[in-house]
């Protein structure tokens, strides 16, 4: 394949606009004339479009001449002379149109030349273009891509964000929560310290017989409480051990169902361990029975093979 060639090389081949021909005037007589097939031929034409043009021309001049009522030259030397034209009224009119259709060829031919000059320059344009849209194409998916993924990240970090507000909210409630227990904790002490310091005042006098009475109530009051925290630690015992009663229950039935799939899947094999043994028997059996039958089959083959021998021998033995 040849080597790429662009419009600008193939504007430089194009063929270079012919000048028209001046008319001959009276003085130029004796020069040579230039026709229409010497110019297409300086164009480039195929050699047989410049001989139909040649043939054309003197058959032309031929018909002009007995038109005009010329009569052809007669000596032979003056044919064999180069052909000098004289022109008249009706050459001149016939030498313009052939001018006018000279332009109008090479004219044709330029124009020819600008259209397949625009349609490569079309082609190309089209192709850029082509190329353009490809590549703004895969700008915008790439654009496209982009924002996905800017809008993710912006999601996620929002999710975040969020996540984080939601801690620290919490973290805040639960301070606040600790704050207040706290603050209701030391409104208690503070009361109650008041309380006490009131109780103090007002009963300093009954100190001794309180003294002796809050002792007992603190001593019921701590077995009270003795006893709850039993009974709440035996109850959470028992809790204890209903959980691991019932995580023991579950795994003993796990258990138990895995050693049955296994006790299954030994029973599975096992009968397709014995179906293979009898299915291995009754192939051998079969076989057995072939060989037995193939063995029966020769011997009577050969009994009949041997049978009329014997007969001959014994006509034999019987004429002797």
């Amino acid at each position: 394949m040849g080597a790429y060639r662009t419009w600008e090389d193939l504007d430089d081949e194009a063929p270079k606009p012919v000048p028209p021909r001046a008319a001959p005037g009276p003085g130029a007589s004796g020069a040579a004339p230039i026709g229409t097939a010497d110019e297409v031929e300086r164009l480039g034409a195929p050699g047989e479009l410049v001989d139909l043009l040649r043939k054309k021309e003197q058959l032309e001049a031929q018909l002009r001449q007995f038109a005009a009522g010329e009569q052809a030259p007669v000596d032979e030397r003056r044919a064999k002379c180069f052909p000098v034209k004289v022109h008249t009224k009706e050459s001149r009119i016939e030498e313009r149109r052939l001018k006018r259709r000279d332009e109008q060829l090479v004219l044709l031919t330029q124009r020819s030349l600008e259209r397949a000059h625009l349609r490569r320059v079309r082609a190309e344009i089209e192709r850029q273009t082509r190329l353009r849209q490809i590549e703004s194409a895969l700008l915008a998916r790439l654009e496209a891509d982009q924002r996905a993924q800017t809008q993710r990240r912006a999601l996620e970090q929002m999710t975040l964000s969020r996540r984080r507000n939601a801690e620290q909210e919490e973290e805040r409630e639960r301070a606040q929560q600790e704050a207040e227990r706290l603050r209701r904790a030391e409104a208690l002490a503070d009361a109650r310290r008041e309380h006490q310091t009131a109780e103090e005042a007002r009963l300093a006098e009954e100190r001794e017989a309180l003294i002796s009475r809050w002792t007992s109530e603190l001593q019921a009051a701590l077995g009270r409480a003795r006893r709850e925290r039993e009974q709440q630690r035996m109850a959470l015992e028992r809790e204890e051990q209903a959980r691991r009663e019932a995580v023991a229950r579950r795994t003993a039935e796990q258990r138990m169902a895995r050693t049955q799939a296994e006790v299954l899947e030994m029973t599975k094999r096992a009968a397709e361990c014995r179906l293979r043994g009898e299915r291995n028997a009754r192939a051998r059996a079969e076989q057995r029975a072939f060989e037995a039958r193939r063995d029966e089959t020769s011997r009577l083959a050969q009994a009949r093979r041997v049978e009329p021998r014997r007969n001959r021998e014994r006509e034999t033995t019987i004429r002797e």
